[in-house]
């Protein structure tokens, strides 16, 4: 299941992707949007890339379907990595969940439009069990708009002190 969200700020595109260019963003991103456990596994920066990558535990808000449910549980055990190209501005999550045969992705792309940043993911989630694979993806996909919603709307507040 492909999907698209944009993370829209006041700020130029410039100021952030300083944000996102900042391990201390992340730390107190996932602090902020409830992060159950967070475990830094890898952080990377030079002039033109930087890269993090965390061990979560984040609370599910999916509305999933019962066999999906004895599979993933009331929490979701994952590993995100974030990676940009600092230059070209162009980016990659990659979401591993402990346990689930899914498969979920972003490439991101932060543009100015009129002067403030908006950073655009293109979503990219596939589950592999047959039949109900496509209700998961749904769900998931839904639970990824939620968590898209709290971290823009922390993102936001985080941004005031770049």
């Amino acid at each position: 299941m492909k999907f698209e969200e944009r993370h829209s700020f006041d700020q130029p595109a410039e100021t952030v992707m300083r944000m996102y260019a900042d391990k201390a963003f992340f730390d107190r991103k996932y602090k902020e949007i409830g992060a159950i456990e967070c475990e830094l596994l890898d952080h990377q920066k030079t002039d033109a890339r930087f890269s993090v990558k965390y061990r979560l535990v984040m609370k599910s808000d999916a509305p999933l379907p019962e066999v999906a449910k004895k599979i993933m549980g009331d929490t979701v055990k994952m590993v995100q990595q974030d990676a940009w190209d600092l230059g070209k501005r162009t980016g990659r999550i990659d979401i591993d969940i402990k346990g689930a045969p899914l498969k979920i992705s972003a490439d991101m792309k932060l543009i100015d439009e009129g002067g403030k940043g908006v950073n655009v993911q293109s979503w990219n989630v596939s589950c592999s069990i047959p039949l109900v694979g496509g209700k998961i993806e749904a769900a998931i996909a839904e639970d990824i708009k939620a968590k898209s919603r709290r971290d823009l709307a922390v993102s936001r507040k985080i941004i005031l002190d770049y």
